[in-house]
């Protein structure tokens, strides 16, 4: 039975990834962006779906694991016909780690999934790669 108007996340059931472990996660789509103005994780933004997607790929990902609390290093890459001059790779990879990790405000509480806080990010590479179709990969590696 379903309470809430979204997904809040999942208790863990593993123990976290250990230091020198690794995570792929590929997703279909665009992935959420930085909207400074309408948080994406709200259920009413109009591009919630991607949001949701990335956060259901990588609670897949990481199969009962619970998230990390030690630095992470998190590779980007997006394949796309074009990047969309309303967006940078910088605005999708502040989205992406904004999805990782957990959040509440007044309209959502959402228990983190990869990482507790993106400030855990000490390492980053974005990409871009002309591709017929659009899709990205994050690669994740706990330090």
């Amino acid at each position: 039975m379903q309470y809430l108007p979204y997904d809040p996340g999942r208790l863990p059931t593993k123990k976290p990834p250990s230091k020198g472990d690794t995570l792929s996660i590929r997703v279909p789509g665009l992935p959420p962006f930085k909207d400074s103005h309408f948080s994406i994780r709200n259920p009413e933004h109009p591009n919630y779906e991607d949001f949701k997607r990335l956060r259901d790929e990588a609670i897949k990902a990481m199969d009962g694991m619970a998230w990390y609390f030690g630095p992470v290093q998190m590779n980007f890459t997006l394949y796309t016909p074009e990047i969309s001059s309303k967006r940078t790779l910088l605005d999708y990879m502040s989205g992406i780690m904004d999805t990782l990790d957990g959040s509440c405000g007044s309209d959502f509480t959402y228990l983190p999934v990869v990482f507790e806080d993106d400030c855990q990010v000490a390492s980053s590479k974005i990409d871009f790669q002309n591709s017929e179709d659009t899709w990205y990969i994050l690669e994740i590696g706990f330090l």
